[in-house]
């Protein structure tokens, strides 16, 4: 990136206006957290209407869904849930730091290595796949009906996707127990 010092204190700018100085240590950045929901969810239905509205391409679109979007955004929860407990200007510094690691780096110092295990496979199982120029021409060519969505090669990695959010979600679990702040505000 050309000018890092520039993006650094714009996205230091940003963050101060998510996490006012009145914010406790108790709280999270909700509002953050917020914009982080509405911005997975906004890819989601902009797939929807790509697929759908656009007629482009729609299984690669929907696998990318399933690994790449969703770990970026099982990343965006996960390092706001680390800034529980933490002082306003400790959110602020953890954010910048772990917003400076690619996501696969952020999620495992967030999570441990050896808890990324299964996640770490299944995306790598992933990556394999998409860099296939013959299987994302494959994919490129399935028809948006039930022949498109059985098709075997398209449905294992499908498959796949959902045992990768099944990881991801137990992965979430695991780090931030029952009690923890994220979990009721993800939920409520």
């Amino acid at each position: 990136m050309a000018n890092q010092d520039g993006f650094r204190n714009l996205r230091r700018e940003i963050l101060e206006r998510y996490i006012r100085e009145s914010i406790t240590d108790h709280q999270l950045a909700l509002f953050l957290l917020n914009d982080i929901i509405r911005y997975y969810r906004t890819v989601a239905v902009d797939f929807e209407f790509k697929t759908v509205e656009s007629s482009k391409p729609w299984a690669i679109r929907n696998i990318k869904l399933m690994f790449s979007r969703k770990l970026l955004y099982a990343s965006g929860l996960c390092s706001v849930a680390l800034t529980a407990d933490a002082a306003h200007a400790e959110k602020i510094r953890l954010l910048e730091e772990l917003f400076d690691l690619p996501v696969i780096d952020r999620m495992v110092d967030i999570c441990g290595e050896s808890a990324m295990t299964k996640v770490l496979s299944g995306y790598n199982r992933f990556l394999e796949q998409i860099e296939d120029a013959s299987f994302r021409k494959h994919l490129d060519g399935l028809p948006m009906d039930h022949n498109g969505r059985s098709d075997p090669q398209y449905r294992k990695l499908k498959n796949e996707g959902h045992h990768f959010t099944r990881h991801i979600m137990a992965l979430f679990e695991n780090t931030f127990g029952s009690v923890h702040p994220i979990r009721r505000a993800v939920i409520f």
